[in-house]
């Protein structure tokens, strides 16, 4: 009955994932080798992006920005979170949740205001030249690649803290009594064994980076990106088959799983593991040291956060289209909250709903992954995994071309947009719920069912009241994600259901700075909130990380 049970959820989380992920997507696999809906199978699409200099041009503008973000995101990170792991820092427990404040705000809020402070005309760039120093503007791909760089940084720090976490100081010891110094002790020593943590966080970066789709869109000033570029061909070919959308999209998808691949690659080529099981040493720094130290990681920390302050400080004051007033003023309050209230209470319509979706199909899953270990465990893994390697542009356009058609239509409905939502950061649910079983004693639900309480009443009854901590933190996380969300939602958007990421991106590009700001500073408070609420409760408990 057990048995029965739990391969019955799995198999249906399977059909959902085939159903409302795979299919789509092989369906704009399929649309790509075709010029013309239910045409013969060519490869004219893929001719025109090898014959075309814009489609290279907007491979290269990707990858290269995106390793570019990966690589500024290493520099910044591994140095912070060595000095947090191992460096009696003060306020530690502070510089992890500010680090993590970046993740859950919308990327593309970063770099509108990074327009404001050093675009051609920005605030910071007209003092910079009043001194002499002759700064043009942050557009471009050194701008993007900041954003990304500072916007998804804490992705490489926050796994790379917990590798050093683990390394054990008797390790470290080894290596310093043959004669090696600190330095090269670090580099031969702790580097190797947190290279997994790094690499994992790298691709984070990565593939977070090359599928972004505001911030190119903003300040890459009209410069070709294949998220971009993808949702132009296709909403210029609507109507038609718009075949050359799906092969970008095609070569997006390959371009993230090519690096996924790349990296378990290397991995398992390489042996990290270490028989040492001891916590590592915390250096003790005095005086001036451990106060510089601390000045240090603070601002690295704070820097990332700065766009945001400035957003809703700006939010205040008064605006005649793109000019600034100093003057204190609530015009753009009272204008969002009386003629654009319907966006409002769209974004947190779709993020309940897809935060409810997911949990009931990532708490099942989570289960599955810990407690049924077996091949169809192991199958189910990587298809809760998959939506990681799908742009959000990607899945927009698969979820038009599935469901604009046929017995089940859902475009134009604002059950396509919770849909979206659900497959993007469902994957949230399904870890932070499969971690929390990790430490929990399987034997507890063996009693239960041994007194005769069936398999699914003690799933109900005794597992999801042990995993709750683990459902929360990925409900909050899943909730403050999908509110910011735009890649899916500026493809899948109809009117009527546009959300506050929609008419904040386009009170951008129209000049409205009054509407953007205002947008802007209400999704702030949005996520940050629930995310101060989510570490307030990881401290009560006692979570190692904080």
């Amino acid at each position: 009955m057990k048995n029965t049970f739990w391969n019955l959820t799995a198999l249906l989380i399977f059909i959902a994932v085939i159903f409302f992920l795979v299919i789509p997507v092989t369906r704009v696999l399929t649309g790509s080798f075709q010029t013309e809906e239910g045409g013969s199978w060519t490869l004219d699409n893929f001719k025109s992006f090898s014959k075309y200099r814009t489609y290279w041009k907007s491979l290269a503008n990707s990858i290269s920005v995106s390793l570019a973000a990966s690589a500024l995101a290493i520099i910044v990170a591994v140095p912070l979170s060595f000095m947090v792991s191992r460096w009696n820092i003060a306020g530690k427990p502070f510089i992890i949740a500010l680090s993590t404040v970046p993740l859950m705000l919308p990327s593309f809020i970063s770099a509108f205001v990074w327009i404001i402070l050093l675009g051609r005309a920005g605030l910071v760039t007209g003092l910079l030249r009043s001194i002499g120093i002759p700064f043009e503007s942050i557009y471009g791909h050194i701008g993007v690649t900041m954003v990304f760089a500072l916007q998804f940084y804490p992705y490489v720090f926050l796994m790379t803290l917990s590798g050093f976490n683990t390394v054990d100081e008797s390790i470290e010891e080894a290596g310093r009594s043959l004669g090696t110094g600190p330095i090269k002790t670090f580099l031969k020593v702790s580097m190797p064994l947190v290279l997994p943590s790094i690499l994992s966080g790298t691709l984070l970066v990565f593939m977070t980076a090359i599928e972004n789709f505001g911030v190119p869109m903003i300040i890459g000033e009209q410069r070709p990106f294949l998220a971009v570029q993808a949702y132009t061909e296709f909403t210029s070919e609507i109507g038609q088959h718009p075949g050359m959308a799906y092969a970008l999209s095609v070569v997006l998808i390959l371009v993230t799983m090519t690096s996924l691949m790349a990296q378990r690659y290397y991995l398992r080529k390489r042996n990290f593991i270490q028989s040492a099981k001891g916590r590592p040493l915390v250096k003790e720094l005095r005086g001036r040291l451990r106060t510089l130290a601390t000045v240090y990681c603070f601002a690295v920390v704070s820097i990332p956060l700065i766009p945001f302050f400035v957003a809703l400080i700006i939010s205040f004051m008064e605006m005649r289209g793109p000019v600034i007033h100093p003057n204190f003023s609530l015009q753009n309050y009272i204008y969002a909250f009386t003629h654009s209230a319907r966006p409002i209470f769209n974004s947190y319509f779709l993020a309940t709903m897809a935060t409810l979706a997911s949990i009931i199909i990532g708490v099942p899953a989570g289960y599955i992954l810990t407690r049924r270990r077996s091949a169809i465990g192991d199958a189910l893994d990587l298809a809760i995994m998959l939506p990681f390697t799908i742009a959000g542009t990607v899945l927009g356009i698969a979820l038009i071309v599935m469901f604009n058609t046929g017995i089940l239509v859902l475009t134009g409905t604002w059950m396509i947009l919770a849909l979206s939502y659900t497959i993007r950061k469902m994957p949230f649910i399904a870890r932070s719920s499969s971690s929390i079983l990790y430490q929990l004693d399987p034997s507890l639900e063996e009693a239960s069912i041994s007194l005769g309480v069936t398999p699914m009443k003690t799933f109900f009854k005794v597992t999801i009241r042990l995993m709750a901590a683990g459902i929360i933190s990925g409900a909050i996380l899943t909730w403050v994600t999908t509110i910011s969300e735009l890649s899916s939602t500026i493809v899948l958007q109809t009117p009527g259901w546009s959300t506050m990421t929609v008419e904040m991106f386009q009170g951008i590009i129209s000049d409205d700075m009054g509407m953007a700001t205002s947008f802007a500073s209400i999704l702030i408070v949005s996520a940050v909130i629930p995310l101060l609420i989510m570490i307030r409760r990881f401290r009560d408990e006692g979570s190692a990380l904080f």
